[in-house]
């Protein structure tokens, strides 16, 4: 598991991981749910970023980010690390902090 891993979880849909890695043993992951964006309220471009995930465009859901067990993560199906500062400043936007 790595930050800005784009997991599938055990029960269905998907998240990034934005953990920070050097807090990969303490059992939870900081994720922010992807959703289609025919499955989300209207989006605000800096909340609300678009990634192509296996050609398939998806809509991070920053305002529901929340912290699980990694037990409930399944399988890594990409990486977004690439897209880094989109990922941290919607976060920034969310807590107010950009």
């Amino acid at each position: 598991m790595a930050q800005f891993d784009v997991h599938r979880l055990v029960t269905g849909g998907l998240v990034i991981d934005c953990q920070a890695d050097d807090l990969a043993n303490i059992g939870t992951r900081f994720v922010i749910p992807l959703a289609k964006p025919s499955e989300s309220a209207p989006t605000t471009p800096r909340l609300h970023p678009h990634f192509s995930v296996g050609g398939e465009t998806l809509v991070l859901m920053t305002e529901f980010a929340a912290a699980i067990r990694t037990s409930q993560l399944g399988d890594k199906i990409a990486s977004l690390a690439e897209e880094r500062f989109r990922i941290l400043g919607a976060i920034d936007v969310l807590t107010g902090s950009g």
